[in-house]
């Protein structure tokens, strides 16, 4: 089951991922719920009708925020209507993917160990040793946070998990609770490696979340020194030292 976050406005970024999942023979559903511009009133009518056992924070989450939310918890519900299905996999809508995404994307759907897979991340802090082989692929366990929601596949067993204990009133965006700061109903998370999905630099430049949020790190400003730094060989070898971990 391949589930794709995008907006219905975002017209070149689905032409953009239809193609690429047609040449690998992927069938995809399509997913957005878009709150960027809506009243606030409207906001609590939306996650009443759709997920009506959860809250979220309107000081600490944009409209934005929780728009991507409640389009990543669609997918997860899909996967819940499907027996027989144990995992589900989600993209977002500015990503390339490389020709082995389709196989990693089977793999990945027969684990046991992991509750969410990346298939790619910005956040390069994976270490290099504490690794597990799942069939032809090899995910490593990261060092750290991973705060990104390019691609990945969640298992059913913790997609149950979540909403059956997510009831507390949600604080973090998505990309920070599911890669690591959602205290205990946190997945356990690995990263694919060499990884199968990376950021579109042109699609993913112009981020659909950023203008409508106040966090510092989705800033235009944070993005442009971001991506020098990871350019840099300082990056280079601050990520290096990973290999001993």
């Amino acid at each position: 089951m391949l589930v794709l976050i995008n907006l219905e406005s975002a017209v070149e970024r689905r032409q953009a991922m239809a193609r690429q999942l047609d040449a690998l023979g992927l069938i995809f559903e399509r997913v957005g719920v878009d709150l960027r511009c809506v009243r606030a009133t409207e906001v609590d009518t939306q996650i009443q009708a759709r997920f009506p056992g959860l809250r979220f924070d309107r000081k600490a989450l944009s409209n934005a925020e929780i728009g991507c939310w409640l389009s990543h918890l669609t997918a997860w519900r899909r996967l819940l209507l499907r027996p027989g299905q144990t995992s589900c996999t989600v993209i977002e809508d500015d990503l390339i993917l490389l020709p082995d995404f389709a196989d990693a994307m089977a793999a990945m759907s027969d684990r046991a160990l992991f509750d969410l897979v990346y298939f790619g991340t910005s956040s390069r802090n994976v270490s290099q040793r504490r690794r597990t082989a799942i069939k032809d692929f090899v995910v490593h366990e990261p060092v750290g946070l991973i705060l990104n929601t390019w691609g990945y596949s969640v298992t059913r067993a913790y997609v149950e998990r979540f909403f059956a204990t997510a009831r507390r009133c949600i604080r973090l965006p998505i990309d920070h609770f599911l890669g690591g700061r959602g205290g205990r109903a946190r997945p356990r998370i690995g990263v694919l490696q060499p990884t199968l999905v990376t950021e579109d630099p042109v699609l993913g430049a112009a981020s659909q979340i950023g203008p409508y949020t106040r966090r510092l790190d989705r800033s235009r400003l944070f993005d442009k020194v971001r991506r020098r730094l990871l350019a840099s060989p300082v990056s280079e070898f601050y990520y290096s030292l990973y290999r001993y971990f």
